[in-house]
C-alpha cells in the first residue's frame, strides 16, 4: 500500500488528488474551532460583547434606531442586521436582540422592547413581526465616539465598501456590569453581572492604584449583582474569581415569613439568576416527593410586572418557619451553586481580539482601563486633526474677506471657476484647500464673507488646539478626563445594588429565624369621608409652629378626616361597618403617600355591600384573649367580644353585631376588660359605667343595653374606653395632680367644652346617664371623646347661611375652656361643626 506522502503527490490523469481524510478533518476543525472562539462564543474584553450583540447594536445605531426615536419592528432589525452584518439565521439575531432587551436577563439592558419579550417564568417571546425596539441610553453610551475613529472598522459579508462593522466598540461601559455566557471548542465562560456604579468606582481606584490587592478592589465592588436580587452565602467564591478569574458562588432566595390572622406562609420575593418556572418546578417536585412536610398543597405564583415577585407557600400548622426554609434551600431551587468562569478575548489596540485568557477582575479592570485611555487619546488626536484643518480653512476665508472685492473681480474676469481658483491660490499665497472653500463660493457669497466672525473663530479655534495638545502631550490630564466622564455615567446610569451578599454566612449553617414580610416601622392611618384609607408617615399629622402660629393643612380639599390612628406596618386594621359586619386588612396593603395624594377608595380594598359604610377603624397588632372588640350602635346597644374571636375575618368581612330594624352601627373600640366607658347621645347625655358590668360573649350576638334612651328620642352618637389613672403624685413637691383626661363636648352649632371626667359618676349599664351640656332647642351633640391636655383637634366645620365650602381648625386642647356638666360650652366656629378628630 502506498504512503500517504505518496498518494498527496501523485496526480492522476483525471486531475483529482488524493490526500488523507484525517488531515482535511484535523484542518477544518482547527479553521472551525477557531472561527467559533473568536467569532462567535466568547466576549471582547474590552466591550464586553459577543459579534451578534455588536453588530446587532452598532447596526441599529447607523439605522438611527436611537432611545430618543420611536420604536421599530424587531423584523426591520433582523432583516437590517441580516442583510448588513450577521451571515447566519434570522432566529440568532432575534433571540440575541431579545435578550439583551431582557431586564431579568441583563443587568442593564442595551435595548428597549415594546411588546411581549419573553418573562422570567420561561414564556417565550413573541414573533418578530409583533415586537419593536431601539436602542437603549446605556448602549448609546456604550457606543459614544464611534464616529470619531476611535475603533477600527472592517468591511462586512456584504462585501459593500459603504457597509463596515467595528472590530469592538468603544465600550464606555466596563464588560462586566452584564452577564456574559458561551461554550467555544475546548473553552466555555460564564461571567456574572455586577453594579455598575461600584464598578466605575473601582475603575476610578484603579488609575491612581493599579496594583491595589483583591481585598482591596471588593472594598469597591463586593460581588455580583444579579438582576432578579436574592443573597449571596460567603464571599470565598467570589476571591476565588476576582483573582483567578474561576470561582463557585451559592446564591439563595429572599423569603420572609408572612403572618396572618388565619394564616402564616413563606413568601419568596428573590430568586437566585435562575426562572420562575424552575423554582416552582423544583418546590413542586420536592413536595411530590415528600421533602417538604411543612408545606400545604397551595403554591401560588403571585408576581407580576409591578411589584416582582412573590411566590406563596402556605405553611403548616404550628410547624417551625425556620426548619422549612431549611429543607426548602436543601431541596429546591431557592439555592442554587453557580460557578463562573472568566474567559474573554484580548488584543492589541486597534486590532481584532483572537486571543482567549481566563482572567481575574483586576486584570480585566486594568485592561479596559488602558482602552479607555487608549479610546480618549484616539479621539483627542481626530479632534486636533478636525480642530487644524478647519483652522486651516478659517485662514484661508480671514484672507478672502479681506480682499473680497479684488476676489469678485478676479471671479468676473477669470474663463472659469478653475482658473479663477489658480489666481486666488497664486495671488494670495493660499493652499489648493483654501483655494477651493473660496472658489466654491458665489459672488454674493465672497461679498458677504465677515472677517470679525471668522477672527472670533480662529481664537477659539487655537484655543481648542491648545487645550488638546496639552492633552495628548499629558498623561495626567488625560486619566482626570476619563475620571470625569465615568463620574457622569454613574450620575446617569449607576442604581442601588439588587443582591445583597451575607460575608459571614455559611450554606450548611441551620436556619433559626426567618425575617417578616413587612419589617416593623411606624405608620399613620388617615380614614377620611367619602369612605377613603391611606397611609401615612407617623409625623404626618403632627401640627407644627409657623411664625408663633398653629399650622396645619388638612389632607385634601375634597376629603374630610374621620379618624387618624396610630399603627404599625405589621398591624392589622378592622373595619367595622354601619350595618355590623367588620372587615379586615393589612396596614402594609396601603400604599405609603403623602397628604395631599388621594386615598384608596375603601370599596376597592374591602367586599362591602351596597349602601355599607364603614364607621370605625381599629388597629390590631395581636389578637389576645384577654382584649376585647367593643361595638356600640345607634338605638343603645352594645356587645363585647374576645379578640381572638376575629382572626379569621378578612377583606370579605365577617358577621359581627346583630342590629335591630332601624339600627345602626356608630363605633367600635379596643376594651382590656378593667376600665369604664363614657356613653352619649345627641341628646346631651353622658353615662358613664364599668366594663365588669359588660359581659363578653361571641363575636356575632345582638348585644345588650348599654344606656336607656330618652322618651322623647335620642341616639347614640359616641362612646369612648376610660382606663382610670389613679391618684397621680407630684414627685418634687408631693402634691396630689389634677386628673389630666377630661370629656370633650362637641355640639353641631359650634361649641366645644372639657369636663373632668371626676364630674361624671359612676351608675349601672342601661341606665339615663347624665347632663354632659346645657344645648339650645335647635342644637344636638355631635360627639364627645377623652382628651388630655397634650392633644390637638382638628375641627371641620361649614358657614351658616347656606355659605359654600368647608373649613379646617387646628385647636390645642389646653386651649379649650373647661365648664362644669351643666353649663354650655363656648362657640369656637361660626358654622355647623361636621368632624372633630383626635390628631394627638
Amino acid at each position: 500500500m502506498a504512503s500517504v506522502s505518496e498518494n498527496t503527490e501523485k496526480t492522476v490523469e483525471t486531475g483529482i488528488i488524493q490526500e488523507d481524510f484525517s488531515v482535511i478533518m484535523a484542518q477544518a476543525f482547527a479553521t472551525y474551532g477557531l472561527s467559533v472562539v473568536t467569532d462567535r462564543a466568547l466576549p471582547d474584553a474590552r466591550d464586553g460583547l459577543k459579534p451578534v450583540q455588536r453588530r446587532i447594536l452598532a447596526g441599529m445605531r447607523e439605522a438611527r434606531y436611537l432611545a430618543s426615536r420611536p420604536t421599530v419592528k424587531s423584523a426591520e432589525v433582523v432583516g437590517l442586521i441580516l442583510g448588513n452584518y450577521h451571515p447566519h439565521g434570522d432566529t440568532s439575531v432575534y433571540d440575541a436582540a431579545v435578550r439583551m432587551a431582557q431586564p431579568f436577563t441583563m443587568r442593564y439592558p442595551l435595548i428597549e422592547g415594546q411588546g411581549n419579550m419573553g418573562s422570567e417564568d420561561g414564556d417565550a417571546p413573541a414573533a418578530y413581526r409583533y415586537t419593536e425596539m431601539r436602542l437603549s441610553p446605556l448602549a448609546e453610551a456604550l457606543m459614544a465616539d464611534m464616529e470619531r475613529e476611535t475603533v477600527p472598522l472592517h468591511p462586512t459579508y456584504k462585501q459593500d465598501p459603504k457597509v463596515q462593522e467595528p472590530d469592538y466598540l468603544p465600550g464606555r461601559i466596563p464588560p462586566v456590569v452584564n452577564p456574559s455566557s458561551g461554550i467555544a471548542v475546548g473553552l466555555s465562560t460564564n461571567i456574572p453581572p455586577h453594579n455598575l456604579g461600584e464598578v466605575l468606582r473601582a475603575c476610578i481606584a484603579l488609575l491612581d492604584r493599579p496594583d491595589m490587592t483583591v481585598d482591596e478592589l471588593m472594598g469597591y465592588i463586593p460581588g455580583p449583582d444579579f438582576s432578579q436580587g436574592g443573597h449571596i452565602i460567603g464571599t470565598e467564591g467570589i476571591r476565588d474569581y476576582f483573582t483567578t478569574g474561576k470561582g463557585r458562588i451559592i446564591v439563595r432566595a429572599e423569603v420572609r415569613l408572612e403572618e396572618t390572622p388565619r394564616s402564616r406562609a413563606l413568601v419568596v420575593t428573590q430568586i437566585p439568576p435562575t426562572g420562575r418556572d424552575k423554582v416552582k418546578a423544583s418546590i413542586i417536585k420536592a413536595f411530590n416527593a415528600r421533602k417538604l412536610e411543612g408545606l400545604m398543597a397551595d403554591l401560588r405564583d403571585e408576581s407580576d410586572t409591578e411589584k416582582g415577585t412573590r411566590i406563596v407557600l402556605e405553611l403548616r400548622k404550628d410547624v417551625d418557619a425556620a426548619q422549612t426554609l431549611e429543607q426548602l434551600y436543601r431541596e429546591t431551587d431557592l439555592q442554587i451553586a453557580i460557578s463562573f468562569q472568566m474567559v474573554f478575548l484580548f488584543g492589541s489596540p486597534m486590532q481584532a481580539a483572537r486571543q482567549p485568557k481566563q482572567t481575574g477582575m483586576l486584570e480585566l479592570l486594568n485592561y479596559w482601563n488602558a482602552h479607555q485611555l487608549d479610546l480618549l487619546t484616539r479621539r483627542a488626536q481626530y479632534d486636533l486633526r478636525k480642530a487644524r484643518e478647519r483652522l486651516h480653512v478659517i485662514e484661508g476665508l480671514i484672507t478672502g474677506a479681506a480682499h473680497a472685492e479684488e476676489i469678485v473681480k478676479i471671479f468676473q474676469q477669470s474663463e472659469d471657476r478653475a482658473s479663477a481658483r489658480r489666481a486666488i491660490e497664486e495671488r494670495y499665497s493660499l493652499t489648493e484647500i483654501q483655494s477651493d472653500v473660496i472658489a466654491s463660493m458665489t459672488l454674493s457669497q465672497v461679498t458677504k464673507l465677515d472677517s470679525g466672525k471668522y477672527q472670533r473663530e480662529r481664537d477659539e479655534l487655537q484655543r481648542r488646539i491648545e487645550e488638546l495638545e496639552n492633552l495628548l502631550a499629558n498623561r495626567r490630564a488625560l486619566i482626570s478626563l476619563l475620571k470625569k466622564e465615568m463620574q457622569q455615567l454613574m450620575r446617569q446610569f449607576a442604581d442601588e445594588r439588587r443582591t445583597y451578599i451575607d460575608v459571614e454566612g455559611q450554606p450548611h449553617a441551620p436556619i433559626t429565624h426567618v425575617a417578616s414580610l413587612h419589617e416593623r416601622e411606624p405608620l399613620t392611618v388617615a380614614f377620611a369621608s367619602p369612605g377613603t384609607l391611606k397611609a401615612l408617615a407617623p409625623d404626618t399629622f403632627k401640627p407644627k409652629q409657623k411664625n408663633g402660629v398653629l399650622a396645619y393643612t388638612p389632607v385634601r380639599g375634597d376629603e374630610q378626616l374621620r379618624q387618624v390612628v396610630a399603627t404599625t406596618t405589621q398591624d392589622y386594621l378592622l373595619c367595622m361597618s354601619s350595618t355590623g359586619r367588620v372587615f379586615q386588612i393589612g396596614s402594609h396593603r396601603l400604599p405609603l403617600v403623602t397628604r395631599s395624594a388621594k386615598g384608596e377608595a375603601i370599596r376597592d380594598l374591602l367586599e362591602l355591600a351596597p349602601g355599607e359604610e364603614i364607621v370605625a377603624v381599629v388597629p390590631i397588632d395581636a389578637y389576645d384573649e384577654d382584649r376585647y372588640m367593643v361595638t356600640f350602635s345607634r338605638l343603645g346597644k352594645v356587645k363585647k367580644s374576645p379578640l381572638s374571636e376575629y382572626k379569621t375575618v378578612d377583606i370579605d368581612g365577617a358577621q359581627d353585631m346583630k342590629l335591630a330594624e332601624g339600627d345602626s352601627v356608630v363605633t367600635a373600640l379596643l376594651s382590656r376588660g378593667q376600665g369604664e366607658y363614657f356613653v352619649t347621645t345627641d341628646y346631651a347625655q353622658t353615662l358613664r359605667f364599668s366594663d365588669e358590668a359588660l359581659r363578653a360573649q361571641g363575636r356575632v350576638g345582638q348585644g345588650v343595653a348599654a344606656i336607656a334612651l330618652a322618651k322623647g328620642g335620642g341616639v347614640v352618637v359616641s362612646a369612648s374606653y376610660y382606663e382610670p389613672q389613679g391618684t397621680v403624685v407630684d414627685e418634687t413637691t408631693g402634691e396630689v395632680l389634677p386628673e389630666l383626661n377630661s370629656l370633650l363636648v362637641v355640639t353641631e352649632q359650634g361649641t366645644l367644652k372639657k369636663v373632668p371626667v371626676s364630674q361624671y359618676p359612676q351608675k349601672g349599664r342601661a341606665t339615663g346617664g347624665v347632663v354632659t351640656t346645657e344645648i339650645g332647642d335647635k342644637d344636638r351633640v355631635l360627639l364627645s371623646m377623652l382628651v388630655n391636655e397634650q392633644d390637638h383637634l382638628l375641627l371641620g366645620w361649614t358657614g351658616r347661611n347656606g355659605e359654600k365650602g368647608e373649613h379646617a381648625l387646628v385647636l390645642p386642647v389646653s386651649e379649650v375652656k373647661a365648664f362644669p356638666r351643666v353649663k354650655q360650652g363656648v362657640e369656637v366656629v361660626n358654622g355647623r361643626i361636621l368632624t372633630v378628630v383626635k390628631l394627638g
